[in-house]
C-alpha cells in the first residue's frame, strides 16, 4: 500500500483514530509522518513489564498496609475507611482519605503517575486561575527542560512567555 501523503513510498505507518465517532484510518510512509509530527522511532509500550512493575507496587503496598505498626491511624477519621479496605476495593473512601493515608500512598501514586502533580488537561469550563496555574507550571517544565538541553533562545522565549501570564499568577 503507497502512502496517502507522498503517493511514492511504501505505507508503513498506519492510523486509526475515532472523531465524533467516525473511524479514520491513514497510511503513511515513515518521512511523510515524521513531517505531520509523528514519532515512528518510539519504543512499543511494554505492557508485560508494566503489568510486573503494578503488580509489584501493590504487593510493597499491601506489606505495608498489613503491617500493624504502619506510620499513621488505621481508619479515617472522617469515613472510617480502614487500610485493608483501601487494599481489597483499590480505591480511597473520601477525600480525606489523601490525607490520612498520603505516607503509604504517595510512593505508590507517584511510581504509577510519574508525578504527584496532574499534568493533563484542564476541562473548559475551569476557573481562568486554574487554566492560568496549569500553563504557568507546563512552561516552566518546559523552561526546565530547555535550560537543561542548553537550548537558551527557546528558554528566553518560554520567560516572556512567563513574564506575559496574567498578574500573580507568574510568581513563584
Amino acid at each position: 500500500m503507497l502512502c496517502e501523503s507522498c503517493h511514492e513510498k511504501e505505507a508503513t505507518v498506519h492510523l486509526t483514530h475515532v472523531v465524533d465517532g467516525k473511524i479514520h484510518k491513514h497510511h503513511l510512509c515513515e518521512e511523510c509522518a515524521a513531517q505531520k509530527g509523528l514519532d515512528v522511532h518510539a519504543q512499543p509500550l511494554d505492557l508485560g513489564g508494566m503489568m510486573e512493575n503494578l503488580k509489584a507496587q501493590l504487593a510493597q503496598l499491601k506489606d505495608t498496609l498489613d503491617r500493624p505498626d504502619a506510620a499513621g491511624p488505621a481508619a479515617c477519621p472522617a469515613c472510617g475507611t480502614t487500610r485493608m479496605e483501601i487494599l481489597k476495593r483499590g480505591r480511597l473512601g473520601c477525600d480525606r482519605c489523601y490525607e490520612v493515608f498520603a505516607a503509604e500512598m504517595l510512593p505508590v501514586v507517584v511510581s504509577l503517575q510519574h508525578g504527584d502533580q496532574h499534568l493533563g488537561k484542564v476541562p473548559r469550563r475551569a476557573s481562568a486561575g486554574l487554566k492560568n496555574s496549569v500553563e504557568l507550571a507546563r512552561l516552566r517544565r518546559e523552561l526546565d527542560q530547555a535550560v537543561a538541553a542548553e537550548n537558551y533562545e527557546r528558554a528566553a522565549k518560554l520567560r516572556d512567555q512567563i513574564k506575559a501570564l496574567p498578574p500573580g499568577e507568574a510568581q513563584p
